[in-house]
């Protein structure tokens, strides 16, 4: 039985395992099991299809308002994303998962980061599913 998931010493971060268009992130924000901490709102959502062999995908979105400087900015994805690889893929598989910052953690903060992500991961787990409140798609044609 061989599974989509990487060993867990690989850290890797391929393609396939990143939301990458609007649409993906769209449908994550669409349909979706919620947790928020202080720092950091969890967003996930299954995938389509069949869920359980489908290997997990991860979107970060880090704001200016939350850091002003890049470099800042990368070094939370960075920690977003080893999180991902060493626990958070294996809890959800067949999942679509978006991470939003809403402040800066401590510079300090790394251990309390992945705290609060591994304790967003069970609350969203738990979570049943909410429709979003995004925009209401427009219907195509003439207007009138």
């Amino acid at each position: 039985m061989s599974s989509d998931l990487p060993a867990p010493n690989d850290h890797r971060f391929p393609p396939s395992a990143r939301l990458h268009t609007r649409r993906e992130y769209g449908r994550v924000f669409y349909r979706q099991q919620k947790a928020s901490a202080r720092h950091l709102v969890l967003l996930l959502t299954p995938r389509q299809g069949k869920s359980e062999a489908q290997r997990p995908r991860l979107g970060i979105m880090v704001s200016t308002k939350v850091h002003k400087r890049a470099v800042r900015r990368h070094q939370l994805k960075r920690w977003v994303r080893e999180w991902f690889r060493t626990t958070g893929q294996h809890h959800c598989p067949g999942h679509d998962m978006v991470v939003l910052f809403r402040s800066d953690p401590p510079a300090d903060g790394h251990h309390r980061l992945i705290h609060e992500l591994d304790h967003l991961l069970r609350k969203a787990l738990a979570a049943t599913p909410q429709p979003g409140s995004g925009r209401p798609r427009k219907k195509k044609g003439r207007v009138g």
